[in-house]
């Protein structure tokens, strides 16, 4: 049987650390066990478009994971778990916060793991000019890359919010251009990608956005607006569900009731 609808999963940080937009790693681990022992397929990001836009079925126990900003606990203790279980993720990464070294240790090895922050002190280090100490490196974006375990792609170069920095609708508009034209460079010139798919940041989206970005090549467009995608979905606006620290069952139900559209409907009139 064929998917009608694909749900999109949405991480940020696993980490032993809590806090906001967290699982643990005992967590995450969970979770993709039971997605690998229920048998769904975890798909990439063109195999979604192609799916929205009509051209392309999918199984029916479909279901793409995307983590947001590209924190360095993604690869010590994401990567590992998707590695071992076969697996694919989509990462969404803030270009400007990404920077050089050699790869550090990730769980499954021998050496003592880096510290990964939690989300307050993430910000506080990317503020203070130390983005190294809680954002992936290059290095570490390549090795998961290589081995196709993990696609990347823009989340902005900047992570700002454009409507507040700049009042005058001109000003945001040129500002945000030449955000996006940053950040799908720096991946076209670091990973030879021509970008198609973007996550916005913080989940906003101003009217004019969506044209905006199409315009620079960016097709597909994630929101954070809770849902599943179905064929000829607004393609611009895709829908995700945000994880939480919930066992595997809960995640479970989760993709029983978004793969399938009328179950969506009634769940999501439910909760509203």
């Amino acid at each position: 049987m064929t998917a009608r609808a694909v749900p999109v999963l949405m991480y940020h940080h696993v980490t032993p650390r809590p806090g906001l937009v967290t699982v643990s790693p005992a967590t995450f681990e969970a979770h993709m066990t039971q997605l690998a022992r229920s048998g769904y397929r975890t798909i990439t990001a063109d195999e979604l478009l192609a799916f929205m836009q009509g051209r392309a079925t999918l199984p029916k126990r479909s279901v793409a994971i995307t983590f947001d900003d590209g924190y360095l606990d993604n690869y010590v203790h994401a990567y590992p778990v998707l590695k071992r279980l076969g697996l694919h993720a989509i990462i969404f990464a803030v270009t400007g916060w990404i920077g050089d070294g050699q790869p550090r240790p990730h769980a499954g090895g021998w050496e003592d793991l880096p510290d990964c922050p939690d989300h307050r002190t993430c910000k506080r280090l990317i503020e203070a000019g130390e983005a190294d100490r809680a954002m992936l490196r290059w290095s570490e974006i390549e090795a998961m890359s290589a081995d196709g375990t993990v696609e990347f792609h823009s989340h902005s170069h900047g992570h700002v919010r454009w409507d507040q920095l700049h009042p005058d609708p001109a000003a945001r508009n040129a500002a945000l251009r030449e955000d996006l034209e940053r950040s799908r460079a720096t991946l076209a010139e670091r990973l030879g990608l021509n970008d198609r798919h973007l996550c916005w940041p913080w989940g906003h989206i101003e009217a004019e956005y969506p044209t905006l970005a199409a315009g620079l090549g960016f097709q597909a467009q994630y929101s954070v607006i809770r849902g599943t995608n179905l064929p000829f979905d607004n393609i611009a606006a895709i829908r995700r569900i945000d994880t939480k620290e919930r066992p595997g069952s809960w995640l479970a139900r989760q993709l029983f009731i978004y793969r399938s559209p009328r179950r969506a409907r009634l769940y999501l009139a439910l909760r509203r």
